[in-house]
């Protein structure tokens, strides 16, 4: 079962939107600027080991410089965990999610990191 958080990371003025699985892996994250809310990152684990198995280092270096890159290791679990985290609605965070693609580029991955 998928799991959403949101937390706030001060030293960066970021808020990061974290889709996880039941392990606590990222499956997606969007990150925030706090000061004007404008999307950086809206990454998909999916769409870079993709990228990674069936493209080239250039093509790879393109999405990750339009849509970063999700946070590495499991920090998706009990909320409580995690410094300033929330859980927030699926809704939620596809809003979020639709935003950033939208700010960074398309709403659709790459044809690249398309089956």
């Amino acid at each position: 079962m998928a799991m959403w958080i949101r937390t706030y990371d001060e030293a960066q003025d970021l808020w990061q939107y974290f889709e996880g699985d039941e392990q606590g892996q990222v499956l997606r994250q969007v990150d925030v600027r706090g000061d004007d809310g404008t999307p950086v990152t809206a990454a998909s684990l999916e769409e870079g080991l993709r990228l990674q198995e069936r493209t080239d280092i250039a093509t790879m270096s393109r999405y990750e410089r339009r849509y970063g890159r999700v946070a590495e290791g499991r920090i998706m679990g009990d909320p409580e965990g995690v410094p300033r985290a929330d859980a927030i609605s699926a809704e939620e965070f596809e809003e979020a999610w639709l935003d950033g693609r939208r700010t960074l580029g398309t709403a659709t991955p790459p044809p690249d990191a398309q089956s």
